[in-house]
């Protein structure tokens, strides 16, 4: 396959179009159940090229990091190097959102771009990126494999822009020592009932005098979560076609009022502030800081490094007055290819043999016996990829405690309800993303502004971002 074929077009891309553009880890039948968990005894597995490529070629990536620290990266891109002798890749691990416009803007790009799939549609609209939609058709790749999430948030109109790397998702993580404490029995804590969730974060926080030892219920609407929230509560965010925002939703500042409510029942979000200034390396559940919080699955790994017999459950997270529906959000990176790389042929053999099954083998192995060599337990990482998030279940993860198993299987159950976040499909999703923080959601905790005028200002805000594109 050849450049000059068609797959990889080179589409032109004028200085002025990406200047005017910077103004502005199929999948219904997954795991419903995952088999009994137990060791499986893993060979060494050697790397295969996916394709018969064997010309001299040389490609760069940028924002990804392949450090022996990092085993997952390290062992998939060392066994990248055996299978294709004849590609050298420079990994250069971080750019950011200015380099990347004065790249293009010069003419200086990388063949590879490691990106937040959030990103994605704001760079797809400036025609920074190249549609991948031919070569996934033309190797054969079968996107029902990736969580719908993950590809959709790598889709834009209609076109996809990057094959998902990795994913994550969110539940409610909760200590079940300390639900025993305030009498609450688990089978009855429902997460439907977020009064009965901010009842219980009252109840639960432990002070001594004026100093916080243990917060109670963590919403983390500060972090990134009031989307989930907002969605629960039935808040629409933004227009179909992603060109006027509602963040001043009736049911958005009614999520918002209940979230300020939260910490303001357990001693106010300055307290927390506080408070959350002595935690160190997202241990804080993990420690017994926090009794019940909000979440990513990449937590797991530390309870289990951190406290492996915790008693503990995670909780999937449903809508307000509604059991039925779980809500949750998804994120993560995706592998990209900008217009005007010099070898794209080359680079697509990389995200090729990086989304192959038997290199994400590779890669729990390596992870798996770091693991092992430092007295720590594996888990399995989400992928963004239902065949490997369940290969490394089948094959590497070994039964840690009841609760840590379950959390395992719990995930990729999640994963299938999970969407993304609403703003990912606009062009201004970065921006959009900034404002709901900075304008909405921390004037509230802060008692800057009511929940109400904080969502009305945030909405002018996100709204002026859009239409200044």
């Amino acid at each position: 396959m050849t450049s000059e074929g068609g797959a990889f077009p080179r589409r032109s891309l004028t200085r002025r179009r990406v200047l005017q553009g910077a103004a502005g880890m199929g999948a219904g039948a997954l795991v419903a159940a995952v088999p009994a968990i137990g060791p499986r005894r893993v060979g060494a597995r050697q790397a295969t090229p996916t394709t018969a490529f064997t010309r001299e070629a040389s490609i760069t990536s940028w924002g990804f990091g392949a450090e022996e620290t990092n085993p997952l990266a390290f062992t998939r891109v060392d066994a990248f190097k055996q299978a294709y002798p004849t590609i050298k890749i420079e990994l250069v691990p971080e750019f950011d959102q200015q380099k990347l416009l004065t790249g293009f803007a010069s003419g200086q790009v990388p063949d590879l771009l490691w990106m937040d799939r959030f990103a994605i549609s704001s760079w797809a609209a400036r025609d920074v990126l190249q549609p991948l939609d031919d070569l996934i058709a033309s190797s054969g790749i079968d996107t029902s494999k990736y969580y719908p999430a993950a590809l959709d948030e790598a889709t834009y109109d209609g076109k996809i822009y990057g094959l998902p790397g990795f994913i994550d998702v969110r539940g409610l993580y909760v200590n079940l020592d300390a639900l025993a404490e305030v009498g609450q029995d688990p089978a009855a804590l429902d997460t439907s009932n977020w009064d009965q969730l901010s009842q219980l974060g009252t109840q639960l926080v432990k002070k001594s005098g004026d100093t916080v030892e243990r917060w109670g219920f963590d919403t983390k609407i500060q972090a990134g979560n009031f989307w989930l929230w907002g969605d629960g509560n039935g808040a629409k965010f933004i227009s179909d076609d992603g060109k006027e925002v509602t963040y001043d939703d009736p049911k958005a500042v009614e999520a918002l009022t209940w979230g300020v409510k939260a910490y303001d029942d357990q001693g106010g979000y300055q307290s927390y502030d506080a408070f959350a200034t002595t935690w160190q390396g997202d241990e804080q559940f993990a420690r017994g800081q926090v009794a019940i919080t909000v979440y990513e699955n990449w937590m797991l790994g530390i309870v289990a490094r951190v406290t492996p017999n915790m008693n503990f459950k995670v909780f999937p997270i449903h809508a307000k007055g509604d059991a039925n529906r779980i809500v949750s959000f998804s994120g993560g990176p995706a592998w990209c290819i900008p217009n005007g790389a010099k070898d794209p042929e080359a680079a697509w053999e990389f995200i090729k043999f990086m989304d192959d099954l038997n290199t994400w083998r590779i890669g729990s192995q390596g992870v798996k016996k770091v693991r092992q060599d430092q007295g720590q337990p594996y888990t399995p990482s989400l992928t963004g990829n239902l065949q490997a998030d369940q290969m490394q279940i089948d094959e590497f993860y070994e039964s840690l405690s009841p609760n840590l198993d379950e959390a395992v299987k719990l995930w990729p159950q999640i994963l299938q309800q999970s969407s993304i976040r609403p703003i990912a499909k606009s062009p201004a999703s970065q921006q959009l993303d900034d404002v709901m923080r900075q304008d909405g959601v921390m004037p509230a905790l802060r008692k800057e502004k009511s929940p109400e005028d904080a969502l009305k200002t945030a909405d002018q805000n996100a709204q002026d971002a859009i239409d200044s594109l």
